[in-house]
């Protein structure tokens, strides 16, 4: 049975992680988990701070550490922009230590509401760096 495949861009300001074939993507939303094959219907969604992984078109399993963005599915393309993501391969574990480190030891003694919530997404993107940092293709 033939792999039906479909095409995936990932975008950041810097740069194009990924232009290629895929035959499936997993990834969170806003709302949840999602999953997205060949010819599904047309689709403009919000992406987590979450792992986003792809079956590519040889069978290899490639994982990105996505801080966020927006998707959306059209006439069989998947484009995902966003601000920072991250081949696991490419995550600096000592950096995203020290950022996890520095993060949670400032937000100990902030009481504004709003330098407060900068921390703590801080903290969840250096998790993720982490989380995904362990993980390569298979």
């Amino acid at each position: 049975m033939e792999c039906k495949m479909f095409k995936l861009r990932i975008i950041t300001p810097e740069k194009i992680l990924f232009d290629g074939q895929a035959h499936f993507v997993e990834f969170k939303t806003v709302e949840g988990a999602m999953g997205t094959f060949q010819d599904r219907i047309p689709l403009i969604t919000a992406l987590s701070i979450s792992q986003f992984e792809v079956e590519d078109e040889n069978g290899n399993r490639k994982i990105f550490a996505i801080h966020g963005g927006i998707e959306e599915f059209f006439n069989n393309t998947l484009t995902v922009l966003s601000d920072a993501a991250e081949r696991a391969e490419d995550i600096d574990v000592n950096r995203a230590k020290k950022a996890l480190d520095k993060a949670n030891t400032d937000i100990e003694s902030v009481e504004d509401v709003v330098k407060r919530r900068e921390l703590e997404l801080k903290i969840q993107k250096a998790l993720l760096r982490l989380k995904i940092s362990q993980k390569r293709e298979r």
